[in-house]
């Protein structure tokens, strides 16, 4: 595989593409030998497309390359191409064929859409890379505001950033133009659940999931719509949603998932403790399960418990946020323990355990914070321990 560029070469390419609107110069032909060759470069991209589908991406490049072959004006190969080369993790090859398609159809936005996505998925490597992707799609709206994609990845980044008000204002603007986008609706709606702004979530859920009751890919909105309405506190409406989605699928985990967050939000501890460990048989990789599970123990004070369940979640996802806030959650527990409530009367081993636990909680709630949902909450409980670790520092000092 070819070395990733650099962010420099990356944002040279943007200026290359945004600077450039000529179409790409052809051998001249007459128009009846032209519409033959686009006519035969059609049929092989027809024939590459059924073998993208089934992931034969060997015979899928071969084909397409023969149609650039009938016809190097043909922008959908083009873009085809590129998409294989990111699928390979080969940007270089994938920038060039995304910006090949933007030379030809400079108005067409699906190379903008793929060359915003690839700089979107290296931006986990280098943060340079995410104003690469923002600058590639609000160069593609400029062109044809008619994309849905575009938006969504223009939302995105401003919640990969932390600017959440920017995303709220994106996410609004689409859902103005594509009101009967299914995939506008779910996204706006996925967010809101994501950013725990659950009233707004079953306002922006409970219409999607009954306009389309019918469409298999609402379920998992409609479990989203009852966890949402559980965190309102109206368990009865959430426990009809879930029934609706358990008529279809017994062995449904998300919604077994919100049947054990119901029951532990109603101090049912042993109850949701049979769903979670339901879910994790038929699923030992679901993460959620552990944190949920965990969630449980710690509030039945079994916190050594609940450390090992967040263990486990983390074993799957290194970077899980939920698994680490919990981690600070129990650290912070047991710092508060050990300091006691009058810190001249506690001793002073318990001083220094106490401060040890408040140090591991807070560089679990520093993890994280690299989680907006979770970055305000950890902000709040580092500040709470920092005002704790410099009171037992005092304390410390005089013993």
């Amino acid at each position: 595989m070819r070395k990733l560029v650099g962010p420099a070469l990356a944002l040279f390419g943007i200026a290359l593409v945004l600077g450039c609107a000529s179409t790409q110069t052809v051998k001249p032909a007459s128009e009846e030998v032209a519409k033959e060759k686009r006519l035969e470069a059609e049929k092989n991209y027809s024939i590459g497309a059924g073998y993208y589908a089934q992931r034969n991406y060997d015979a899928a490049m071969e084909n397409f390359q023969r149609a650039l072959e009938m016809d190097s004006t043909y922008y959908d190969p083009y873009i085809a191409i590129g998409n294989i080369w990111r699928f390979r993790r080969d940007p270089i090859q994938a920038q060039e064929y995304y910006r090949k398609a933007m030379k030809i159809e400079p108005r067409k936005v699906k190379a903008y859409e793929g060359l915003g996505d690839l700089f979107l998925e290296m931006s986990g490597m280098d943060s340079a890379y995410t104003d690469s992707a923002l600058a590639i799609y609000k160069a593609g709206l400029r062109m044809d505001s008619s994309l849905v994609d575009l938006y969504s990845g223009i939302a995105q980044i401003y919640v990969k950033t932390d600017r959440m008000a920017k995303a709220d204002s994106v996410y609004s603007e689409a859902l103005q133009r594509f009101p009967d986008d299914l995939g506008v609706m779910r996204l706006w709606g996925e967010f809101l659940y994501k950013m725990r702004r659950y009233a707004e979530a079953v306002e922006a859920l409970r219409p999607l999931v009954e306009r389309f009751k019918d469409d298999p890919s609402v379920v998992p909105l409609r479990v989203k719509l009852a966890t949402s309405l559980a965190e309102t506190g109206k368990y009865n409406d959430a426990v009809a949603e879930l029934d609706e989605v358990l008529k279809v699928d017994p062995t449904d985990r998300q919604a077994l998932l919100a049947q054990g967050v119901i029951l532990a939000r109603q101090r049912k501890y042993s109850e949701a403790l049979v769903k979670f460990d339901q879910v994790i048989e038929m699923d030992s990789t679901e993460t959620t399960a552990y944190v949920s599970k965990a969630d449980v123990l710690m509030k039945q004070g079994r916190l050594s418990s609940a450390e090992t369940q967040l263990r486990k979640a983390l074993r799957f996802d290194s970077e899980l946020a939920s698994a680490y806030a919990s981690l600070g959650d129990i650290n912070r527990e047991q710092g508060d323990a050990a300091r006691g409530k009058n810190l001249t009367a506690t001793p002073k081993e318990k001083l220094e355990q106490a401060k040890t636990y408040y140090q591991a909680a807070k560089s679990y709630y520093q993890r994280a914070m690299a989680d907006p949902a979770y970055y305000s909450y950890a902000r709040g409980q580092i500040g709470y321990i920092d005002k704790n670790i410099e009171l037992v520092d005092k304390e410390l000092f005089v013993r």
